[in-house]
């Protein structure tokens, strides 16, 4: 359920259920209220089964976006599609971008035992992101990636020594953008050919880029079914994330080790990325492994059931309606119990060693720990922000209506903060004109020469002024004036007249 226990858990637990049952146990154990060392590890070797792991870090969106109803629907629009067109393995494509760093993450090297700090070479503290894009058949083929770099200009020498047939571009974040969406999937269009007799499935997530009104228009003309993954769910349904982009991290951080190790004392950058890449696509993008990909997400063989309960676990934690429907169950159950026991004619003792009897076999650690719930007022989530998005099919008549519902108002937002830009900017210089005299204003001088300041034009002193009266400095002379007396057309800063006068 992604909620484990670590060892200090597991022992106090062990404490706890001892407890519980009124087991016998150690003194040190009811003073540190958790179970010793030497137990944990007679534990352990009882129970070969089990050993401490290092878990892979989860977030909360995914954990509570995995679930039946999620899988299920986007398997009913997946099968739909499939039946409807009659899709064959070499028609079913998977579309993702990755990103790749100049900083690697160095491999595991033989050192001395005993030793404390092993180092490794990096060409820096912290990395340049380059995207990578690339899409797979479930047959195991692999279309020829494309780059996008964080630069303003694309030049060509940018992906020298790449892998046969790859295409680059650039922008200024080097993030997958609609614009260059759009030159992928024209790419993608020249190496497969698909036709409007002979259609093309693509499975991708729902990033933004993705949802790019040419890109739609585009698919639609040339014999592509856009369907889109349900949000937060790719590490299980997408087969790049399965079974490529696993090995393909590790192979280009050992090309870069290589890279290093052959180039000593030069810097590794974004344009030796491409090179290094060749042979790690060529390693990690294997038929095996792509195909494997496409079976173990449920993709292809067609598998509705590809998950286990088990792996669908950590949604139960956020399962809210799951949650009240057992509740209300077990109140109807108690409810119909109680009639039973009091007909039961038994003596008061009787009763009373049965029932602990029962409590006593009924004790586990689940009981005397609970799985964690979330509370049924407990609002899950962020409120506001982006709208979720869904699984669908992206080249259908009514997604394709809602896209263009969605960018037509966003044009209209923007058209009225242009007409209305005017009006903002002036009141935005009047504010910060205001905001900017309210910082030159002088309330309190702690200075004892400045206590005995004079206005430099009513001559009055600073001593004898009124308590909470402003003043104001000179930014050149230094010299203090009544606000009151100075003219009121200064914007930024103040300057009196007799240096306006020297100038």
């Amino acid at each position: 359920m992604y909620f484990g226990l670590s060892t200090k858990d597991v022992r106090k637990l062990a404490f706890e259920f001892a407890k519980k049952m009124n087991l016998k146990m150690p003194a040190y154990w009811t003073e540190n209220e958790f179970a010793g060392i030497d137990w944990f590890l007679n534990f352990i070797k009882r129970n070969p089964t089990l050993s401490i792991r290092q878990p892979e870090a989860t977030s909360l969106s995914r954990s509570m976006n995995f679930n039946p109803i999620n899988v299920n629907i986007f398997m009913d629009k997946y099968e739909s599609v499939i039946t409807k067109h009659k899709f064959e393995a070499f028609q079913i494509f998977n579309l993702d971008e990755t990103g790749i760093t100049t900083v690697q993450n160095p491999c595991k090297i033989v050192a001395q035992k005993g030793k404390k700090q092993i180092g490794a070479i990096t060409s820096a503290e912290r990395g340049t992101l380059v995207t990578m894009c690339l899409a797979v058949s479930a047959v195991g083929n692999a279309i020829p990636p494309m780059f996008i770099f964080p630069r303003v200009n694309f030049k060509d020498h940018f992906i020298r020594g790449g892998p046969p047939g790859c295409i680059g571009t650039s922008n200024k974040s080097g993030w997958m953008q609609g614009e260059e969406f759009l030159k992928f999937i024209t790419h993608f269009t020249n190496h497969v050919r698909p036709t409007i007799e002979k259609k093309v499935l693509i499975l991708l997530d729902n990033h933004e880029s993705h949802l790019y009104l040419p890109v739609i228009d585009f698919c639609r003309a040339n014999g592509i079914v856009l369907l889109s993954f349900p949000p937060h769910c790719s590490h299980k349904l997408q087969p790049l994330d399965r079974s490529v982009f696993g090995p393909f991290k590790k192979c280009i951080n050992q090309e870069m080790d290589s890279w290093l190790k052959s180039n000593p004392g030069k810097r590794f950058t974004i344009y030796d990325l491409p090179a290094v890449t060749t042979n790690a696509i060529l390693n990690a993008a294997t038929p095996r492994n792509i195909t494997s990909g496409f079976a173990v997400s449920g993709v292809w063989p067609f598998n509705r059931n590809a998950f286990s309960i088990d792996e669908f676990a950590p949604a139960v934690v956020t399962d809210i309606m799951l949650h009240t429907t057992e509740n209300n169950n077990e109140i109807q159950s108690i409810n119909t119990e109680i009639p039973s026991i009091n007909t039961i004619t038994q003596t008061p003792s009787i009763n009373v060693e049965i029932a602990e009897q029962r409590l006593s076999d009924k004790i586990s650690p689940e009981m005397v720990r609970p799985y964690p719930k979330v509370q049924i007022h407990q609002k899950i989530g962020k409120k506001g922000g982006r709208k979720k998005g869904k699984t669908a099919i992206l080249t259908d008549t009514p997604e394709k209506n809602e896209l263009e519902n969605k960018a037509k108002k966003k044009n209209e937002n923007i058209k009225r903060k242009l007409f209305n830009t005017d009006k903002k900017s002036k009141k935005v210089k009047a504010t910060a004109i205001k905001k900017q005299k309210n910082k030159n204003k002088t309330l309190v001088i702690d200075s004892d020469d400045d206590e005995d300041a004079f206005c430099t034009i009513c001559s009055e002193l600073y001593s004898d002024s009124k308590s909470g009266e402003p003043w104001i400095q000179c930014v050149r002379c230094k010299l203090w004036s009544h606000e009151a007396c100075t003219p009121q057309n200064y914007t930024a800063y103040y300057i009196c007249d007799n240096c306006e006068a020297d100038n």
